[in-house]
Parts: structure tokens; C-alpha cells; sequence
């Protein structure tokens, strides 16, 4: 998912005790650029999620880039470089680019699903349902989603894991006239992002986004096999689709050893 604090984001929840720490700051996250560059920062992005180049391995030259995606070095470099403040990449002074080895990241210029970004760094994602359900949905979810209060919403909880390890809880609410029958759709290790362009024809495009800190409850903590009390950060999010539809509220709430967010903040 692309993530910010507080911005338009994406790599996505009960609450543990909220320790005041919320990174809510409006920013505005470092552009790759107008076109070009934002082109190939969006093409190598998705090269690196479909697993193209491993992690730890050395990247094509700059030449070679250049030439595959019709840009100059200069514009290339600039989106290496976004890529490299995002957690992507590792620059190698006169050896070139690597890809960088498994840890989760977060950087604030791409909205990418949990499962895009495992397997942007070789990570196998997986998931174990908590639970998934029908059911009218809370005024303030009804806010959230832009339906009438007691609209009826499918809720979901599930733990994430990365290479079998739990690393974060996933709380959301759908729209259920939006996705009709995904109780019986979303099966364990499914992509929800996958499973909603393809199923439902819902293409997430942009996601509102607050990272706060908080202290594991009993129940996350049983969930992450973690002490209660752990620090644990927690994204709460709002993702639209290309129709400007709010398609997901809900959280995440990701192990504190196991995330690591990465923005631009610019001083107004």
C-alpha cells in the first residue's frame, strides 16, 4: 500500500492503549516527478513486486534501465533514488543498485496491497482469518464508508504473516452491496486487493491513512505472539477506488520490531 502520515497512501486494526503518539502531520510526499519519472518509478516498482529482481541482487545498469523504459540516466537516477528513501532499494557507490534485503517498509508514494509488498522483497505473504462476518454496520463506520448508518457491512479480521510470521492484524469493513458474497470469496493467503479488482471489479487507487503508536491489548498481543503491552503501530485507513468509491475502512496494527515507516516531510 502506499502510506503516509496522514496523507493519500497503501502495504495496510481493537485498539490497544494509545499513547498520544500520533504522527498525523499533514505532508506532501516527495514526487518522483511529473511524467517521466514518475513512470519509471511506477514501472520499477512494479517490476520489484512481481518479484523481477530478488532481494539482495544486483540491479540492470543505469544504461540498461534507461534504455528499457525510454528515459534519460538523470530521470532514472531520481526515481532510483525515491525508490532507495522508500526501503526499496540499497545504492552501492560504484557498484550500482541493489534490491533491498526482507524487512517491512512503507514509503508514501505507491499504494501497494500487503501480499505486493511481500513479494516486492521476496517475502511470502500469507493470512489466518479471526473471524468474517455480516452485519449493520456502527454510525461512525457508516461515516467512514459514506453509507446509511445500520448499512449492512461484511467486517473482517485477520492476522498477516510474512514467511509464516505473524507481523501484523488486519480489521476492515466493506460495503457489503459493493462485495456480495466475499464471506464465501476470501479464503486464507487470498489477496484482498487481487481479489477485489478481479471478483468485484473494485481497483483500490488511493487510500487516506494515520499512523499512530499504541500498546498491544491482550487480544493483539495473543494474535502476534507478542507480551501485552508490546509497542505496536497502528495504520488506520480509508482506501477508495479509481471511482472515487469508499470500498475499506479499518486498521492495521503491525508488530513494533517489524515495521518500519518511511516519509518526506516538507516544511510549509
Amino acid at each position: 500500500m502506499h502510506w503516509s502520515t496522514k496523507v493519500n497512501t497503501g502495504f495496510s486494526e481493537n485498539h490497544g492503549a494509545n499513547l498520544g503518539t500520533t504522527m498525523s502531520t499533514e505532508t506532501t510526499p516527495r514526487s518522483p516527478g511529473r511524467s517521466p519519472s514518475l513512470s519509471a518509478y511506477r514501472a520499477l516498482a512494479s517490476s520489484l513486486a512481481s518479484g523481477r529482481w530478488p532481494p539482495g541482487s544486483l540491479l540492470p545498469s543505469e544504461r540498461a534501465l534507461a534504455e528499457e523504459l525510454g528515459v534519460s540516466r538523470t530521470t532514472l537516477r531520481h526515481a532510483l533514488r525515491e525508490l532507495a528513501d522508500a526501503g526499496f532499494l540499497e545504492p552501492a557507490p560504484q557498484r550500482g543498485w541493489f534490491v533491498a534485503r526482507a524487512y517491512i517498509s512503507e514509503g508514501p508514494n505507491v499504494l501497494m496491497g500487503f501480499s505486493e509488498g511481500a513479494a516486492a522483497r521476496g517475502l511470502t505473504a500469507g493470512s489466518r482469518t479471526v473471524s468474517l462476518s455480516r452485519h449493520p454496520c456502527s454510525f461512525e463506520m457508516a461515516e467512514l464508508l459514506g453509507v446509511p448508518p445500520a448499512s449492512e457491512v461484511v467486517e473482517l479480521e485477520r492476522v498477516r504473516t510474512l514467511d509464516r510470521l505473524p507481523v501484523a492484524v488486519q480489521s476492515l469493513s466493506l460495503p457489503q452491496r459493493l462485495v456480495p458474497g466475499l464471506e464465501r470469496e476470501l479464503l486464507d493467503d487470498t489477496s484482498l486487493y487481487r481479489l477485489l479488482a478481479e471478483r468485484y471489479g473494485l481497483t483500490p487507487s488511493r487510500c487516506d491513512y494515520t499512523l499512530q503508536a499504541e500498546s498491544a491489548s491482550e487480544h493483539i498481543a495473543s494474535l502476534l505472539d507478542i507480551a501485552v503491552g508490546s509497542p505496536v503501530l497502528v495504520g488506520h485507513e480509508v482506501t477508495v477506488d479509481s471511482q472515487d468509491r469508499v470500498i475499506a475502512a479499518g486498521r492495521m496494527v503491525y508488530r513494533g520490531d517489524a515495521y518500519r515507516f518511511t516519509a518526506t516531510l516538507f516544511r510549509l
